[in-house]
């Protein structure tokens, strides 16, 4: 008998695990469900995963081979899963599957038979509370469960009728620990601080103002007393008084002191705070997700977005696919090379524009007929609407995008013009009568027939900036910004003058010259080895122009900074909650704006560096320059000309003369571009 038979044949006595007990589920005398309903942290965490999980659709494969995997829908698990029962929705279905996982780390189905479903199946989701105890002899799965309905006698279901999901536990394969288990300390803290901020509200002292008179007046008789306190009452005291709001004229040197009642405040924000993050530590999942901070930008809630799919929700999506396929799927007599599989490109693929965009520029073409367009609108279909248009200057013309509808810019709209330069980069003679070139063939004489055209040498160095320069760049923003909260935050709370835009602008133009110059004159030297054997560099030519992308960058950087500290301190905004405050951008101009400003600069520094060496060694000598896209959600700008090619000391067609060239673009063209520069030389 091997090891593995020896534990398959294991037996061990009856088991029970009852929830709250072997669980390990219980804060403050309350379970799981309980701390669902009452706890708005953890309920926030699970509902929130749960409802964006449940809206990934799970769907039906067949693997017909390796690279060929159609959608099946007619199958018995398709059915099933677009119709588990007759009183629940799919997503209702997934919903309370994925809540049970993520809550109890445990889900628990029925699979039945069924006449009133298309699949001939039926799956319905057992609460935990049913659960009463797992029976079985084997230490690995159990063999029936007993489940008790509310006002019923127990029921024990064999395990080919149910279908149990579970998590892990390091101690048994037959049980799993909730994650609540490792939030019994924070979540018990909030029971416990609520339950003492409810008390305080309902047992403590509601006033916060009191009046004084002095000791060495007359003293008040009783009537006198009752008349002052009704008087008071009536006419300023709640939202009845005859004169709230006004201001009261008080006699006999009386004085209204104001008491505040702290009950440490500050000390149980943070604690919500610290709650707040250890659930979503749990959980593996961002709080900028759930709670917005002040630093929050668009650029990383799209960001959030992304990884909650990608990172966060993937491995429960994986578990309950795994599960079906193994268990499910063979059980309703699914084929075997069916498979189901979670599809989050519905979550992940952007916008409706970028979308488009990107399926546009990867065809070269329009992909919708006229008709196809209509129905997405709602509109009925119309004669001839079903063909595709393809412009003549799309298919013919050999635009960069089919959006580019310029037919003035003759160099890149002419498919004579691409050929010509295709053929100058390979080093071959250009015949408009050639038939290589589209054209009727001519005859060629002896010597061409002799000596034919072979294709040049060519060396290529790429503009894509060195990692470790990109990290200098980013330093650079980020001590600038520290040292630059540092200052205006202390004179925006003392409400002084708080904007020095010569000052910041100085500073910011000084410290990026004094890195930039070192690594333009790295990375050109770098690329003249290797594109020039006979080349040299002079820096001191360049500094004046380094000098001036330094300032020029420094100059968009604090304009952005000063535009968003002015709108965190104005009162437009209709919703306070929404709002940054000066700290938030302070943090996301560390956290984020260092980040993308400084890869931007290093990529345009490394490209203008390119440029720079093919000025100063590529005289007569055939150099071009390539645009090249990096960014996998470029600009629909930038993404036309992807691949443009043009002769070195020629303007692209955008007229910039170099990804970055803040000279020739404007702000919104060179602000976070990773387009990078290609140079090429044909010897």
């Amino acid at each position: 008998m091997t090891l593995f038979e020896g534990l398959r044949s294991l037996r061990r006595p009856l088991v029970t695990y009852i929830y709250g007990g072997e669980t390990g589920i219980s804060v403050a005398n309350m379970d799981a469900a309980q701390l669902y309903r009452t706890q708005p942290n953890l309920r926030a965490v699970v509902s929130f995963l749960a409802d964006n999980a449940a809206q990934v659709p799970i769907k039906v494969y067949e693997r017909a081979s390796d690279t060929d995997r159609p959608r099946v829908l007619d199958s018995p698990a398709a059915l099933l899963l677009a119709n588990p029962n007759p009183d629940m929705t799919a997503y209702e279905f997934k919903r309370w599957m994925y809540s049970d996982l993520l809550l109890y780390e445990r889900f628990l189905t029925l699979l039945i038979p069924s006449k009133t479903t298309n699949s001939g199946w039926e799956l319905r989701p057992i609460p935990g509370e049913w659960i009463r105890q797992y029976k079985g002899t084997s230490p690995f799965a159990p063999d029936s469960i007993i489940i008790g309905v509310p006002g019923n006698a127990p029921i024990e279901i064999s395990a080919d009728k149910f279908v149990l999901f579970h998590g892990y536990d390091p101690t048994d394969p037959m049980r799993q620990y909730s994650r609540i288990s490792a939030l019994k300390d924070s979540l018990h803290e909030q029971v416990e601080s609520n339950k003492f901020r409810r008390q305080m509200w309902h047992k403590g002292g509601r006033f916060n103002s009191y009046i004084t008179r002095p000791k060495d007046v007359a003293a008040w008789s009783d009537a006198a007393f009752e008349r002052f306190k009704t008087t008071w009452q009536a006419s300023w005291a709640g939202d009845k008084g005859t004169d709230a709001g006004g201001t009261p004229i008080l006699e006999d040197g009386m004085e209204i002191k104001t008491v505040q009642f702290n009950s440490r405040d500050a000390q149980w924000a943070e604690s919500v705070k610290l709650s707040r993050e250890d659930c979503a530590a749990v959980y593996h999942v961002n709080p900028a997700m759930i709670w917005p901070g002040s630093g929050q930008t668009y650029a990383s809630a799209k960001d959030n977005a992304r990884a909650l799919y990608n990172d966060c929700l993937a491995p429960t999506l994986m578990q309950a696919t795994d599960r079906i396929n193994m268990i499910i799927l063979p059980r309703i007599g699914e084929p075997d090379n069916h498979y189901v599989g979670y599809d989050i490109t519905i979550k992940t693929e952007g916008t409706f524009e970028d979308k488009i965009s990107t399926l546009s520029s990867a065809v070269g073409a329009p992909f919708l007929s006229r008709n196809e367009a209509r129905a997405k609108l709602d509109l009925p279909a119309i004669d001839g609407g079903d063909d595709l248009i393809t412009p003549l200057n799309v298919l013919v013309g050999d635009l960069a995008s089919p959006r580019d509808t310029d037919p003035t810019v003759e160099r890149y709209n002419s498919l004579d013009e691409r050929i010509t330069l295709a053929r100058e980069m390979l080093g071959l003679k250009h015949d408009e009568k050639c038939a290589a070139c589209g054209h009727p063939e001519k005859e060629h004489t002896e010597e061409d027939e002799k000596a034919p055209e072979e294709p040049a040498k060519k060396r290529i160095a790429s503009g894509a900036p060195d990692e470790e320069d990109s990290k200098i760049i980013i330093d650079v923003y980020k001590d600038f910004f520290k040292r630059q909260a540092k200052s205006i935050l202390p004179k925006i709370g003392a409400k002084a003058e708080w904007w020095d835009e010569e000052r910041w602008n100085r500073e910011l133009s000084e410290d990026l010259y004094s890195k930039a110059l070192p690594i333009s004159a790295k990375t050109a030297k770098t690329a003249i080895a290797f594109l020039f054997d006979d080349g040299d560099y002079d820096v001191e030519r360049t500094e004046a122009f380094v000098r001036k992308m330094c300032q020029r960058r420094a100059e968009m950087i604090n304009q952005t900074t000063y535009e968003e500290l002015k709108d965190a301190l104005g009162e437009d905004e209709e919703d306070d909650a929404l709002k940054a405050t000066p700290e938030g951008v302070f943090e996301n101009a560390k956290e984020n704006r260092s980040e993308s400003a400084g890869n931007a600069f290093a990529t345009a520094l490394s490209a203008w560096s390119l440029m720079e060496a093919c000025r100063q060694n590529g005289e007569g000598k055939k150099v071009y320059k390539t645009w090249v896209v990096t960014s996998s959600n470029p600009r629909a700008s930038h993404a036309h000309m992807n691949g443009e090619t043009v002769l070195y000391e020629e303007p692209f067609s955008n007229g910039a003369m170099w990804p970055g060239d803040i000279d020739n673009l404007d702000v919104s063209e060179v602000a976070n571009c990773q387009c990078v520069l290609e140079i090429t030389v044909v010897d």
